[in-house]
């Protein structure tokens, strides 16, 4: 494995931090206080060509790899997780079910605007008696002549407020399982479609998040994603991506704990001299550098894997698992270092603390990830049905 960068690679994650620098950092405390949604900052992306790395060329993107992928997500995360997410997610949540499953029509619909950032959409999986078990979806879809009609509600929908479609899950047939499993895309403003914002969250609260509510939705047959039967499949290829930034994100705030950290141990003095001479300071910084270099093997050994079109699943879950972990450990070290100012949003790291806890949950949750890793090294499949 070759861990020298392409000079490509090395453009766009310059390119990456200086947009960070610049358009997120002066901005995402407020946007944090004010639960604001950066909805200047999506064109913008789009513009630098950021939403473009992992699009084919006939969409107008880039047909890059996944590597240049994780490296702008983790930039953005040494900054603001929440903006990273909201970035990231255009790519694996919005633009990668349509690609996967798509008709020709609908890709050339939804993934150039999405490209450019001229449109947000979401993904649509997770209901009220419905998390990590996604198999258990409640929301049905009936088809009735040239229709689908939908109906049911979805909670905890990353852009569900604000996006311009949404990519829904939804039970065909009940007593197919799985099988009866379909996704659609249902376009904001369809009759009987709704959606309203979860407020007052612990974290990631420029990160718009709801519920979406179909009530008689009626949708063209022709907005039906992919086959009956592939929807869960699709979904949860489309979480995995997920899966993957999440990790790279979480290096990237372990990453910006540690360098505010070595910043503030520099200047602050105590007892006459800068807190970073004491030694159990010491001790606490070379602990999350460790940790750092760990994660960032992780995420280079799953991207590696990702752009050779080689098995990944197993990898990308010990890395989401880890890297969240590991950040956790970092948003408290950094804080704790920070003293009373890192219970404070005066610095980034009390915004790190909050935010983090998100991805112990979304994504995948870590116990769910200690399940997945488990059932491949053992064989036993933990969850009986």
């Amino acid at each position: 494995m070759d861990f020298d960068l392409t000079q490509e690679q090395k453009m766009f994650q310059d390119m990456a931090k200086e947009f960070a620098q610049r358009e997120i950092a002066p901005i995402a405390r407020d946007l944090d206080r004010n639960e604001k949604f950066p909805h200047d900052l999506i064109p913008k992306m789009g513009e630098q060509g950021l939403f473009a790395i992992k699009i084919p060329s006939e969409y107008g993107g880039m047909d890059l790899d996944w590597t240049t992928l994780g490296l702008v997500a983790e930039q953005f995360g040494s900054v603001d997780f929440s903006t990273g997410l909201t970035y990231y997610i255009q790519t694996s949540l919005e633009a990668m079910p349509i690609l996967t499953a798509g008709t020709e029509e609908q890709k050339k619909k939804y993934v150039p605007a999405l490209v450019q950032g001229k449109i947000t959409g979401c993904t649509a999986a997770v209901e009220p008696n419905v998390g990590s078990d996604a198999t258990a979806v409640e929301t049905t879809a009936v088809l009735d002549g040239d229709s689908w009609v939908l109906n049911g509600n979805k909670t905890w929908i990353t852009n569900a407020s604000v996006a311009d479609f949404a990519v829904v899950v939804a039970q065909t047939d009940k007593s197919k399982g799985h099988k009866g499993i379909a996704t659609f895309v249902v376009d904001k403003g369809t009759p009987g479609f709704s959606s309203t914002k979860i407020t007052n969250k612990l974290g990631c609260r420029s990160t718009d998040t709801g519920q979406l509510f179909f009530r008689d939705c009626r949708i063209p047959r022709s907005s039906q994603l992919g086959p009956v039967g592939k929807g869960m499949s699709t979904a949860l290829t489309c979480i995995e991506h997920t899966r993957f930034g999440i990790a790279w994100m979480g290096l990237g705030v372990t990453r910006g704990c540690l360098e505010a950290s070595i910043k503030y141990c520099q200047e602050r003095k105590q007892f006459g001299k800068p807190i970073g001479s004491f030694q159990l300071v010491q001790e606490r910084i070379a602990d999350m550098l460790v940790d750092l270099e760990a994660s960032r093997l992780l995420v280079y050994q799953a991207a590696h894997l990702k752009d050779k079109g080689l098995p990944s699943t197993r990898e990308v879950s010990i890395a989401k698992y880890h890297n969240i972990e590991v950040a956790v450990r970092a948003t408290k070290t950094a804080v704790e270092l920070h003293g009373a100012y890192g219970y404070t949003d005066d610095f980034p790291v009390e915004r790190f603390y909050r935010d983090i806890i998100g991805p112990l949950i979304f994504g995948g949750t870590a116990n769910v990830q200690r399940l997945l890793l488990g059932r491949m090294i053992l064989g036993i499949d933990a969850i009986s049905r």
